[in-house]
């Protein structure tokens, strides 16, 4: 029976080679256009906060909303709608919403959002509320805080195993490319701007700081992904960035102590040489005394800790400005912090894990949006010509261009492959917070006699700069971190991520 059993299928099957097969189905096209709806939809509502998030921004406008009601009775009119602490916060407020929203919709760093809100303020809001007299001490005191909370939280996250196992690697990518373009701006803001010499390398000194806030996100994404592992792209871009902000810090203040102080020259030499050394004197004393005390077991000793290094770092901002050395309070800051943190990890505080960076990172959160909102109102377009604009974007992207090239070359000399090498250079486009703290130095920086239309123009000048530079480089910085990434750095499978990050 089996032999005789017919498969009937098989024995009426018709050859289907010349016989033209129709699809009825509907078109490709149309499926293609459906599923990138519902992609798009879909990324669009994984966007979108969730109820922890939303809770969250709940608390922080409620908190908002006491504390100005709770304020009134202090402070009256200058807290009501139309008034200048009004218009401050509210300025504020609304920066911090645009920010946040840009970062969580785009590859762009909330810090663009916030300057350019207050920018477009600036412009189109009316009154400059900064030449209300209290406004500007507000302004000015607070960028005496800042730099506290920015010097500390970077220098807690250094990594010094791997800056002392790659030093030429790490001080030659902080130092070399800042100095090109420090002179490059110098050269710039001369041919194309008529800056006199001593204005074009004060600007160079505070354009030419990086900022690894904006990019070192993005390469902690790739890291975990097993991009650049093998030469610890990430750890190299974190931790040189660090330390081209220190070096920022030193240099530009012994440049603007020299140029500014009115004092003898001999002083002015003296100072500029001891400055950074008596920095770090100052920061390794208070860093391993903050290690000291409180017990490292006392429960108290997160929140103790963290007051203590920010009162002594806002105690020698004000204390080294009123005596004239520029850059000491700067350096001495992140010695403290990186000390103290390197001393930390020894124990069961792990470096970027710590309870201080924790603290920091909440100020710094509620510091962000007011450090850049007001530092986007310093732009003034008023008196500004097309012209003057086109040489303001052409002396920062020429200095910029050759910033990168110096940057290219170093990370090459120091053996990373010709990808990992245009990686970096595009990682050191970003500038943002060094420039925002700085953005008013010229002005308030100007002498008691002797200042000439000349010297009040360029100091003016110096802030538009330095704004249409945090939204340039920053904006690209951003994007192009995001988008080369992965492009430019391989995987590489025999390095595990998670020790990258480590080790």
């Amino acid at each position: 029976m089996a032999r005789s059993e017919i498969n009937i299928d098989a024995a009426f099957e018709i050859p289907r080679k010349d016989v033209e097969q129709f699809d009825y189905s509907p078109p490709k096209t149309t499926h293609r256009k459906k599923e990138s709806k519902e992609s798009c939809f879909v990324k669009v509502k994984q966007k979108l906060p969730n109820v922890d998030e939303i809770k969250q921004y709940t608390a922080a406008v409620l908190c908002g909303l006491l504390l100005w009601g709770s304020s009134w009775f202090l402070f009256k009119d200058a807290v009501s709608p139309g008034g200048f602490a009004f218009k401050m916060a509210a300025v504020t407020a609304v920066g911090y919403i645009c920010g946040h929203t840009l970062e969580r919709y785009t590859t762009i760093t909330p810090m663009v959002g916030m300057t350019l809100v207050g920018a477009v303020y600036r412009t189109f809001g009316g009154e400059n509320f900064l030449e209300n007299p209290a406004a500007d001490a507000i302004d000015f005191h607070l960028r005496r805080v800042y730099p506290v909370i920015i010097l500390t939280r970077g220098p807690l996250t250094w990594n010094w195993e791997y800056i002392r196992s790659a030093p030429v690697r790490v001080f030659s990518l902080a130092t070399l490319p800042w100095v090109v373009e420090c002179l490059s701006v110098a050269v710039f803001a001369h041919l194309l701007l008529g800056f006199q010499w001593y204005w074009g390398i004060h600007l160079g000194a505070i354009l030419s700081s990086v900022s690894p806030a904006v990019v070192v996100p993005v390469c902690q994404a790739l890291t975990a992904r097993g991009l650049g592992t093998r030469n610890k792209i990430g750890l190299l871009v974190g931790n040189a960035g660090g330390l081209d902000t220190a070096f920022t810090e030193g240099m530009f203040g012994v440049i603007n102590t020299a140029i500014f102080v009115d004092a003898p020259l001999y002083y002015r030499i003296i100072k500029a040489v001891l400055a950074i050394f008596v920095g770090t004197l100052l920061g390794v004393a208070w860093g391993t005394l903050v290690d000291l005390v409180p017990a490292h077991s006392d429960r108290y000793a997160p929140v103790a800790r963290s007051l203590l290094i920010f009162a002594g770092g806002l105690l020698l901002s004000y204390a080294c400005a009123f005596l004239g050395w520029g850059g000491t309070s700067g350096v001495a800051i992140m010695v403290c912090a990186g000390t103290a943190a390197t001393r930390w990890a020894r124990r069961d505080w792990p470096i970027n894990d710590n309870p201080v960076s924790e603290v920091y990172k909440l100020l710094w959160r509620v510091f962000e949006p007011m450090l850049f909102t007001l530092s986007g109102y310093y732009l003034d377009v008023s008196s500004m010509t097309l012209a003057d604009a086109a040489h303001m974007i052409s002396c920062i992207l020429l200095a910029l261009l050759l910033r990168l090239l110096a940057a290219f070359l170093v990370a090459l000399a120091n053996e990373l492959s010709l990808k990992e090498s245009l990686f970096i250079a595009v990682t050191w486009i970003p500038k943002a917070i060094v420039e925002a703290v700085l953005v008013r130095v010229a002005t308030d920086s100007l002498w008691t006699n002797g200042t000439t239309s000349e010297d009040i123009k360029a100091a003016k000048l110096h802030s538009n700069i330095i704004v249409i530079a945090i939204l340039i480089t920053s904006t690209l910085g951003s994007i192009l971190t995001t988008v080369l990434g992965p492009i430019l750095l391989s995987s590489d499978s025999k390095v595990s991520p998670a020790n990258t990050c480590n080790s």
